[in-house]
């Protein structure tokens, strides 16, 4: 086959391939795109028969829902009428109607409910939610139906139901039909079977159905006429075969269609009401596109491929003619061949032209033979000179190299003799018999020698002779067996003058690990010694009084207990506070305050004795150790001229300062046996000292020790009980005298431990001095929330609980926002809360009470004074604090005398002037009962009463006097503890 007719057969399929399957593949995506035109159509019929069915369903539901409630609300009309002429009671007609109510059913889960105007269930199927409230959003949204209505709900974690509202005004009941919405779609199946009325008819060919789990048609495939047996029996098999296939297509011939006219049926599956939504087309609809497009491409496709042949073969004719050309130039130029015949001319061009090309590579081949032999005698050549080159290199680089070292070490040695003679240390150098070989000029300017001087001689030239025999024994040891040395030494310059200095040195050896040299360095620490001195004094003494500090006084006080220990004596600390000098730095300022703590160091420095020690501890507190007590007489008299030295006024220009002071006094060996705990103990006995009246003196004893030990273990028994939760809560009522009934708790703590529980007397002020009283307080507060979630649990009335706050809890500026964070916590309304503070955290700082105050106000939590009576308060903020109660001391309830219940009547009487509630306390006999009635107080609290009762007991009581919630005038109505 020649080249020309290669071109043609190429570019011949290069045209037609493209070209068939341009035609074959366009047609194809036409015909597709009109076939899927066709079923979107057919889908679109099936969401609108789908759509209808459901509104059928929606219908007849609803209408359901609306016939039972309409139905019961037609039974309690007839029990109403029946009521009204007498023939039966109220009771009697509402209990036959709620009956007749329970009696009905809405399809199979739905039911009937019947509830209150106050939403409480009258009627309900799980007979523990009767005399319940229904759902407060749905009995809110029932309330927005005008009239009757149909809603419909979504409890959370329930299935979604329906209910239908019917009232029944008579007997304020509202009748709910409910159903949930699942049962809607179980309907539609029984619908479809119960044979509904088509409301899609066929177009354009195309019929949409649906098709119930029975094998029901709607709308019917023949809807013209009741079906034949024949029609029926079709009708069937292919429901039979829709319902096994659930989604797809199947082409179908009716019975009574004409020849070749069969049906293609689209369907798809319903899951949430097992329907199949389908739609029948005629089969011919959605062949016609392909049979269109296969007329037009033969139509079309014949000229063009007419077309492509000749393209192809005009093609092949220009593209051989060069290649044909090239061949006759090749023949033409090789001379080694003869000119080609008219034979030749016939084959084909591209083998004359590789038969070319083959003789030129073989003469290419005997050319690059002969380069590749020259090129390796070249290489040859080239190696020979680039080992000369490179033994000239490495030649010229150890001449450079041994260049740098010199270089180098001059560089070093020019370096170290700069080092060795700016050093600022003395610096010399000696042999291995130890003359002095070479010395810097600090060496020359720290001993006062020159070098011509000591060189060749023995630095121990230098020596003061202080240093011992043994001393330069160790030194030679040292060096011998470790190769260095440093320590202090005393040398004497060439003045004569002694100094002290610090030495090292060290040994050179060589190769063969000889000593060769000794090289050694020295300074002067002259001045470091005496900075040390400094030192050691500014650390042990007071730097205002001179006198020593408690570093110093804790070192001679444990040398003392040591030698009163080994020689059997006795010693004593006194521990001196001066009294109310803090005034004196507030009134007259430091620097006053500073020259009397001078002029009182002075005096107790002139009472005390030559052996005894006084020093000051800071502040306006001193500490006299005085050693070889005789006896307590002594101790006695000695602090006796203390407090006398002290009593002669101090001249303040122009001040007179008259200053007296509190000893506490600690003997050795009796009250402690080291150094801290005699401090601690004379301490301890200070402010015992301070308690009773000041400027006096008392002597340690054990009861002292006892008594801060036992107050040690409370706190840290009250840190672990709150980590254990030892402490619980007691509740005791609040009982209004008008209709003896509680209206509200106090919250009381108390602690069990060991079996046994105790009172708040015997650890709340522990807790306030030692800080706890804020975890306690919130720890209380929480209890109370977790026992307000119990009542809400028991279905009992919530009456609020009154938590007393201390004033450290209450003066924190974080205390709202805390609160907040525990009832938020809890789910706790605000109004159930009331906080108890007294007359004294009241007045304290009035501003921040009130502010205080006004912002738990408006969160709905009230407060009342407690222990009013016993402290001082002013009216006039009393008025404008936001307060609702006050609590009459119970002191004043318990007396007898006139005094007493003078001062509770005029507080009863105030309180009614300022519209505020008064709470008598501590209530036990009726003939205070009695009084307090006849002066109109308003609420008791007491043992007459009640007792504090833990939590189940209190829950008991609540349960016994449980009524209903219309007559709870006192307590938070509609309280919610979610």
């Amino acid at each position: 086959m020649t080249l020309r007719s290669r071109i043609f057969l190429a570019y011949t399929v290069f045209f037609l391939v493209p070209l068939c399957v341009v035609f074959g593949g366009g047609g194809y995506l036409i015909a597709s795109a009109l076939t899927h035109r066709e079923e979107a159509r057919a889908q679109a019929d099936m969401t609108v028969v789908r759509q209808l069915a459901e509104t059928a369903t929606q219908t007849v539901f609803t209408h359901t829902l609306r016939t039972t409630a309409e139905n019961i609300r037609l039974v309690c009309q007839t029990l109403f009428h029946q009521h009204q002429s007498g023939r039966l009671t109220l009771d009697e007609a509402q209990r036959l109607a709620l009956e007749a109510l329970a009696a009905q059913r809405v399809g199979q889960q739905g039911t009937v409910l019947c509830i209150d105007s106050q939403g409480m269930l009258l009627r309900h199927p799980d007979t523990t939610r009767i005399r319940t409230r229904l759902d407060a959003a749905v009995f809110s949204r029932l309330q927005q139906l005008t009239a009757d209505g149909y809603l419909e709900h979504q409890p959370g974690g329930q299935p979604p139901t329906a209910l239908y509202r019917a009232a029944f005004p008579p007997w304020g009941w509202t009748i709910l039909a409910t159903c949930e919405l699942g049962e809607r779609q179980r309907m539609l199946p029984q619908i479809l079977a119960a044979g509904t009325p088509a409301t899609a008819l066929p177009v354009d060919g195309r019929q949409s159905f649906l098709l119930s789990p029975s094998g029901v048609f709607w709308p019917p495939l023949f809807p013209e006429a009741a079906p034949t047996p024949e029609q029926r029996q079709a009708l069937l098999s292919l429901a039979e075969t829709m319902r096994r296939q659930q989604n797809g297509r199947i082409t179908w011939t009716p019975p009574t269609a004409l020849q070749g006219e069969e049906k293609t049926i689209l369907f798809r599956h319903q899951p949430d009401n097992d329907l199949l939504a389908g739609v029948v087309v005629p089969s011919a609809a959605l062949r016609e596109p392909f049979a269109q497009f296969r007329r037009l491409a033969l139509f079309f496709l014949l000229p063009l491929a007419l077309v492509a042949l000749g393209l192809a073969h005009l093609l092949a004719r220009r593209l051989a003619a060069p290649l044909r050309q090239l061949a006759r130039d090749l023949d033409a130029n090789d001379q080694d061949q003869p000119p080609p015949s008219a034979a030749d001319e016939s084959t084909d061009e591209l083998a004359h032209i590789v038969m070319a090309c083959a003789r030129l590579q073989a003469a290419l081949e005997h050319h690059r033979r002969q380069l590749v032999e020259e090129q390796e005698a070249c290489i040859l050549v080239q190696r020979q000179l680039h080992q000369e080159i490179a033994s000239r290199k490495e030649m010229e680089q150890k001449l450079l190299a041994e260049n740098a070292t010199r270089k180098s070490a001059e560089n070093y040695l020019q370096l170290f003799k700069s080092i060795f003679d700016n050093a600022i240390e003395g610096i010399y150098i000696t042999d291995p018999e130890g003359r002095i070989l070479t010395v810097n000029q600090s060496f020359c300017k720290i001993t006062g020698y020159q070098d011509a001087e000591v060189i060749g001689r023995n630095p121990s030239m230098l020596g003061y002779g202080d240093q011992g025999k043994a001393f330069y024994q160790g030194m030679w040891r040292n060096l011998r067996t470790m190769g260095a040395w440093s320590g202090e030494v005393w040398n004497q310059r060439k003045d004569g003058t002694v100094c002290p200095q610090w030495l090292s040195i060290s040994v050179i050896r060589n190769d063969q690990q000889q000593i060769t040299h000794y090289f050694a360095f020295f300074h002067d620490i002259t001045e470091l010694k005496r900075r040390e001195k400094q030192i050691s004094i500014m650390a042990y003494s007071d730097a205002l009084t001179k006198l020593p500090n408690r570093a110093a006084l804790e070192r001679r006080l444990t040398k003392a207990i040591a030698r009163a220990s080994r020689n059997h004596l006795n010693l004593a600390v006194f521990f001196i506070d001066l009294d109310n000098f803090k005034n004196i730095n507030d009134t007259l300022g430091h620097d006053k305050g500073d020259q009397v703590l001078i002029e009182v160091a002075d005096r107790l420095s002139g009472t005390i004795r030559s052996e005894d020690t006084l020093s000051r501890l800071g502040g306006d507190e001193f500490i006299l150790l005085s050693e070889s007590i005789d006896n307590e007489q002594a101790v006695y008299t000695l602090a006796s001229r203390i407090l006398a030295s002290l009593k002669q006024p101090i001249q303040l220009t122009p001040h007179t300062i008259y200053i007296n002071a509190s000893i506490g006094i600690a003997l050795f060996p009796e009250d402690g046996q080291t150094t801290q705990e005699l401090i601690k103990n004379a301490d301890m006995a200070m402010y015992k000292a301070k308690s009773e009246g000041k400027n006096t003196f008392v002597l340690f004893t054990r009861e002292m020790n006892e008594k801060l030990l036992n107050r040690v273990r409370t706190e840290n028994a009250i840190r672990a009980g709150l980590k254990k939760r030892e402490f619980s809560v007691f509740y005791q009522p609040k009982i209004d005298l008008a209709s003896e009934r509680p209206t509200s708790f106090e919250a009381l703590a108390r602690w069990h431990r060991n079996g046994v529980v105790i009172g708040p007397d015997q650890f709340i002020p522990i807790a306030e001095e030692s800080g706890l009283i804020d975890e306690m307080s919130l720890y209380v507060l929480d209890e109370v929330c977790l026992f307000l979630g119990k009542l809400q649990g028991h279905n009992l009335r919530m009456l609020p609980i009154s938590v007393n706050m201390s004033p450290r809890t209450f003066n924190n500026v974080q205390i709202v926002e805390t609160i907040d964070a525990i009832l938020g916590s809890h789910h706790i309304d605000h109004r159930l809360i009331e906080f108890e503070i007294t007359e004294t955290t009241a007045m304290k700082d009035v501003q921040h009470t009130l502010a205080t105050m006004h912002r738990f106000r408006q969160r709905g939590i009230r407060f009342s004074i407690d222990d009013f009576g016993t402290g001082y308060s002013s009216l006039s903020h009393l008025s404008e604090m936001p307060v609702s109660t006050l609590k009459i001391d119970k002191r004043f309830i318990g007396a007898d005398d006139p005094n007493s219940r003078s001062i509770v009547s005029t507080i009863t009487a105030m309180s009614k002037q300022m519209q505020l509630k008064v709470v008598a306390e501590g209530v036990e006999t009726s003939n205070q009962l009695q009084w307090l009635r006849q002066i109109g107080c308003n609420e008791v609290q007491g043992f007459y009463y009640s007792r504090p009762m833990p939590e189940e007991e209190t829950l008991h009581y609540l349960q016994l006097r449980a009524d209903s919630p219309s007559q709870d005038t006192t307590a938070v109505q509609s309280v919610t503890i979610h």
